[in-house]
């Protein structure tokens, strides 16, 4: 990297890292996740679906329908009238009572000394546990194996020609990095339209130029937007990767994690595509910044150039059979191929050198964009204002 770059990059990193407004919009995202998850991990021990009964709890069951066994524990002789009389004395905790239609209505009743609002109480689910209990009791083990449920059903997925397929541990990495990706680009696609218009719009961009040549400040600019980014993307996946760990023994996470399938030369190709990616959209967002004279006119173009990039996604079902004409155009066109490659990467419906030659596409694309912008910021670096035509001719 020329010293001169180096100086522009190293100055804008520093500048917009002393900014409280940066940390702010970096941390913000973070904090929400980890307090979404802090909520819903209180609230998940605080309410079980089916609570175990602890042994200080005092339970009586009046069974009209003649559910339990005979010499079932917990169940009392009388009607409603006389357990509901228990709990207002204190004498039990939990009644529940089941009615003589029990087999028809498929309802039975449960009752308790209410303490304040109770949203979520689920002691009533006790009953469920004890009628398995007991209902287990008296039949086979393999019954009630298949009767609940409680068992694991392996999925062992095949190719056409009878090998092991894993087409989603496959997938999971460049669909990961395809997240990354659109996360860079909403966190830093204004800013890399607006770090170009900023000085010409503050009327130092002259000033600048007569210290540092218009490519040097154009890539040190984009290295140090890059930097910015990649700030910000860690900050978010840090959180979400340690969420994960915390609970890698939940079994979905396990599953996902477990399946994951790393290719050696895949991983590089799609971590070259993602920086190659990352380049060629800050390099066109500033192309676009070097020609408009205000940060009003700017923010016009991140609409359009969102929507061309995220154009494969509309035809999401194309991607996932075999390529037409329709995905190779996307595949090989420069605003659409980042996210053509990786949906293609991901549906494994590209081959190696297929993809080899599209991120080619998109490395020339980058190299060309980033010299347009560095011709296009010189010629209108005092461009200040645009030129507005005049209807009507003073007299």
């Amino acid at each position: 990297m020329n010293s001169s770059t180096f100086k522009v990059a190293k100055f804008e990193i520093i500048r917009q890292l002393k900014k409280p407004a940066f940390w702010a919009a970096t941390l913000l995202m973070p904090l929400l996740i980890g307090g979404i998850y802090f909520v819903s991990f209180i609230s998940s021990q605080s309410i079980e679906e089916n609570p175990a009964l602890d042994e200080n709890t005092k339970v009586a069951i009046t069974d009209e329908a003649g559910v339990f066994s005979a010499n079932a524990p917990f169940v009392i002789n009388g009607d409603k009238e006389y357990g509901i009389e228990k709990i207002k004395n204190g004498e039990v905790d939990l009644y529940y009572y089941i009615p003589e239609d029990f087999l028809e209505s498929k309802k039975a009743e449960f009752y308790h000394i209410s303490e304040g609002l109770e949203i979520f109480n689920n002691d009533g689910n006790i009953l469920k546990g004890l009628l398995l209990q007991d209902a287990s009791s008296r039949v086979d083990s393999l019954d009630v194996l298949a009767l609940t449920g409680g068992y694991e059903i392996v999925d062992n997925k095949l190719t056409k020609d009878g090998s092991e397929s894993n087409a989603l541990g496959k997938a999971i990495i460049p669909f990961f990095i395809g997240i990354v990706f659109f996360m860079f680009i909403a966190l830093c696609g204004n800013r890399f339209l607006m770090t170009v218009v900023e000085e010409k719009e503050n009327r130092i961009s002259e000033l600048i130029l007569t210290s540092v040549s218009s490519k040097h400040l154009i890539v040190g600019k984009i290295i140090a937007m890059l930097v910015l980014g990649m700030v910000q993307i860690l900050a978010l996946v840090i959180p979400v990767l340690i969420i994960v760990f915390v609970n890698r023994d939940n079994q979905f996470i396990n599953m996902i994690v477990s399946s994951i399938e790393i290719d050696p030369i895949m991983l590089t190709l799609s971590l070259v595509l993602f920086v190659a990616s990352v380049v060629f959209y800050a390099g066109a967002c500033t192309y676009v910044g070097s020609l408009v004279s205000t940060a009003r006119d700017a923010s016009s173009f991140i609409g359009p150039a969102i929507i061309m990039m995220v154009f494969p996604l509309y035809f999401m079902q194309m991607f996932m059979m075999e390529p037409n004409t329709i995905v190779q155009i996307m595949t090989y066109f420069p605003f659409s191929a980042p996210v053509a490659l990786m949906l293609r990467s991901g549906f494994g419906t590209i081959s190696t050198i297929e993809y080899a030659i599209g991120i080619l596409v998109v490395v020339v694309s980058s190299v060309v964009v980033i010299r347009m912008a560095v011709k296009s910021f010189q010629k209108n670096a005092i461009n200040f204002s645009i030129v507005k035509p005049k209807l009507l001719k003073r007299r």
